[in-house]
């Protein structure tokens, strides 16, 4: 007999192809056809074109757009419903505070279980804190909560979620999202980076949690040790003018790249020769798993779920957060020994193999809804 046809419909609110974004392709991918995974994009007024998940996918997954008509729009509410009974969903998931809020709304009205998302927390300003207000309420009511390392689920258990109600599925990484059609030279020369020059990258929003200006810092010090080694930041946000006003006061100007926003992250990892993840605060950061998925060297702060992924010493180098020097010290050593560096690459490739595939992420999704339409539905609260 035919299993029978499980839709799942998962709500998403990403302007562009994030970390939640990245793990609904990489799970669509890997369910069975039997298992249909539908996301609804949440679009603000103005928003630019609509992520092309269904195709970074090969089509493994179907995307719909939720377009908002204002910043406080009640019909969401109502459209997101609709879309749910016409897909004939018998799971709904969530990905951030709106997101949560629909799922709420539309598991009650429905009586659809709903598993909710926590990939972290940041504390940029205010507003942010304010939308994890919203999280920190709405996630208890969540039949489950999906956190993507033990330390999210520490997060979410102290804020009310019960400690039963939360599963651990960490991140996954697909190397072929990050295949470049570049080799080195030619990524490097595509970036602008020097095809001799030691290049470190640090990849992520440049904002105040993801700790480059500690990198900078750190960088300074890598120098005066005498590393010849040079930092590009792929990515954008808040902080750059900082940041750039940073590097030109600690005389790196010529050693610091600011490479903006890259649609293919693959060929920044092409041209780079270290990973450095500088973050004050983290979950489970991808850049983590790429890198190590690619064979390159990582130097990382101990923050969030690094160290449930890589271990000090034998799949990276991992230092204290808020500490430049100990940070510039791992890089040092990192250039300087070639021999220590292929023998945490080659751990961490294993190590990523072993616990970060995708197939492996799908069956602990599979085992989540098996459990939760095994359950009454008079359980969900």
């Amino acid at each position: 007999m035919q299993p029978r046809p499980l839709s799942v419909l998962s709500f998403l609110d990403a302007p562009v192809v994030t970390g939640p974004a990245r793990g609904l392709i990489h799970l669509g991918r890997a369910l069975p056809p039997s298992v249909r995974l539908h996301v609804a994009i949440l679009r603000g007024r103005g928003a630019g074109p609509v992520p092309p998940l269904d195709t970074l996918s090969g089509g493994a997954l179907t995307v719909h757009t939720l377009d908002e008509l204002g910043p406080f729009d009640p019909t969401l509410f109502v459209r997101a419903a609709r879309l749910a009974r016409e897909l004939k969903a018998r799971v709904l998931q969530s990905h951030s505070y709106k997101p949560h809020l629909l799922a709420l709304a539309t598991s009650k009205v429905l009586q659809i279980p709903w598993v909710g998302h926590h990939h972290g927390w940041t504390a940029e300003n205010p507003k942010v804190k304010r939308y994890h207000q919203l999280d920190a309420w709405s996630l208890p009511k969540a039949r489950r909560v999906v956190a993507v390392a033990q330390s999210a689920a520490d997060i979410v258990a102290r804020e009310g979620v019960t400690p039963g109600n939360i599963v651990v599925i960490a991140n996954a990484v697909d190397a072929r999202d990050l295949q470049s059609s570049l080799d080195r030279e030619a990524a490097r020369a595509a970036l602008g980076l020097s095809p001799e020059a030691y290049v470190g990258v640090v990849i992520g929003r440049l904002s105040h949690e993801k700790g480059q200006d500690v990198a900078l810092d750190a960088l300074a010090e890598a120098r005066q040790q005498g590393a010849a080694v040079t930092l590009a930041f792929a990515g954008d946000g808040p902080d750059r003018e900082a940041l750039e006003a940073l590097a030109r006061a600690r005389g790196l100007t010529d050693a610091v790249h600011f490479l903006g926003h890259q649609r293919e992250v693959g060929r920044v990892y092409a041209a780079a020769d270290l990973l450095v993840l500088p973050s004050r605060s983290e979950a489970m950061p991808n850049v983590l798993l790429e890198a190590m998925t690619l064979g390159v060297p990582v130097v990382s702060t101990r923050v969030g779920g690094v160290p449930e992924v890589a271990r000090d010493g034998v799949d990276a180098l991992i230092v204290p957060s808020e500490d430049p020097s100990a940070l510039a010290a791992a890089i040092v050593a990192t250039v300087r020994d070639p021999e220590a560096r292929a023998r945490r690459v080659a751990e961490a490739k294993a190590v990523t193999h072993a616990r970060h595939d995708p197939a492996r992420r799908a069956e602990r999704y599979l085992d989540l809804y098996e459990t939760l339409l095994k359950q009454p539905i008079a359980r969900d609260r």
